[in-house]
């Protein structure tokens, strides 16, 4: 959890949280909203539904609202922890919530090899990822028509 100070409008310092916390339920429909309007062009809300439900969402909290979510497959690729899907609302983008996402998910996980992947033309992703030293491993072809997907791995500790 990270806390900040800011001054308030009354010139005084008052805390406010912004967490990368496991999503609950009552998070759920901030999650559908966020994933509705990200740019992956697929329908998750069943995944998203069972992931929140087996404590596999986490969320990123700033001020009280939803700001983003990752969602990670524990063992669900080749026995290895995977991160399936990772979206940060369009106005909270390029402020460091996908970044604390990734990380917060990397925690959680429980294998030594953490595995996501994401479409070639996602030029966002594809910068965290090398950003945080990820590895790429491989292409897959025939997911996205015209558009690979790309794998990629963290080796923790």
């Amino acid at each position: 959890m990270e806390i900040f100070e800011t001054k308030s409008q009354n010139g005084g310092m008052s805390a406010v949280e912004r967490v990368v916390r496991k999503a609950s339920e009552e998070d759920l429909d901030a999650v559908l909203v966020i994933d509705d309007i990200a740019p992956v062009g697929h329908e998750h809300r069943e995944l998203l539904t069972r992931r929140v439900e087996t404590g596999e969402c986490l969320v990123y909290e700033d001020h009280g609202v939803v700001a983003g979510y990752v969602t990670l497959g524990t063992r669900s690729f080749f026995g290895r922890d995977f991160i399936e899907l990772l979206a940060v609302a369009p106005d909270e983008r390029r402020r460091g919530v996908g970044r604390s996402l990734l990380r917060g998910a990397v925690d959680q996980s429980t294998t030594s090899d953490v595995f996501a992947s994401t479409n070639r033309s996602n030029l966002a992703m594809r910068s965290l990822l090398e950003e945080e030293k990820w590895t790429f491993s491989g292409q897959l072809e025939g997911i996205d028509e015209g558009d690979p997907e790309l794998v990629f791995y963290l080796r923790r500790g």
